[in-house]
């Protein structure tokens, strides 16, 4: 690799990370649930098909294991409860309970806020431009996951 490929690369790299610092919150110190949990929680409220352990690690792009530790945090808050499979009882898909609604309503605006003024500071089609692109880029690495 050539010096200059790998400092271009750096500062390319070290732009990613800023923008993710300034605009993906992390959970606050002491909250009812980390951002990991928060994210798994968001997309089995926003699932249009049963959401399954395994479509949730692909979804978030994250191991099963860590899958297996996310839904049994989340089940021992009953912020969500596993639904089996009649005909199979070892396969099961997530739902999200009551509690879990709630806390998705607490925890909203906090998550979703730092978007919401960066499409203000953007603009609307640069920023739907932004959205298309960070999806383009996530959507390759995904297949690459899978």
């Amino acid at each position: 690799m050539i010096e200059n490929d790998w400092k271009e690369a750096m500062k390319q790299m070290e732009s990613i990370r800023l923008f993710s610092s300034l605009y993906v919150r992390k959970s606050k110190k002491g909250a009812v649930a980390s951002a990991q949990e928060v994210d798994a929680l968001f997309r089995i409220a926003l699932t249009e098909v049963p959401m399954t352990p395994h479509l949730l690690s692909q979804s978030m792009g994250v191991s099963k294991t860590i899958v297996s530790r996310l839904i049994e945090n989340l089940t021992s808050k009953a912020y969500v409860e596993k639904r089996y499979n009649m005909e199979d009882k070892r396969s099961y898909h997530l739902c999200i309970t009551e509690e879990g609604r709630k806390q998705l309503d607490l925890l909203c605006h906090y998550y979703l806020d730092p978007l919401y003024e960066l499409e203000k500071k953007l603009g609307e089609e640069p920023f739907a431009e932004l959205i298309r692109l960070i999806q383009a880029a996530n959507h390759q690495s995904q297949e690459e996951f899978i």
